[in-house]
């Protein structure tokens, strides 16, 4: 959680969000939304995110994953 803020803070960065799966303990994602590629490289290879994969890297059961999807629109959905 203490990522958190920092990572916000960054350039380009316009959602970053740490979710905890309700049905698989320990099983946590991140949700991110950067304005361009370029922003997401220089994210991963600040400090602050170099010193967390290595400590997250001592208690995690396997390696992170990260996916990336590119959208190509948004709409809303009506629940009615």
């Amino acid at each position: 959680e203490q990522i958190i803020p920092l990572v916000r803070a960054e350039p380009g960065c316009t959602r970053y969000e740490l979710h905890a799966d309700v049905l698989e303990e320990g099983l946590f994602i991140f949700c991110e939304e950067w304005e361009s590629q370029k922003h997401l490289d220089e994210h991963i290879t600040t400090m602050h995110m170099q010193d967390h994969f290595a400590r997250c890297a001592e208690w995690m059961a396997a390696p992170a994953e990260l996916t990336v999807y590119e959208v190509s629109g948004v709409k809303n959905v009506e629940l009615s």
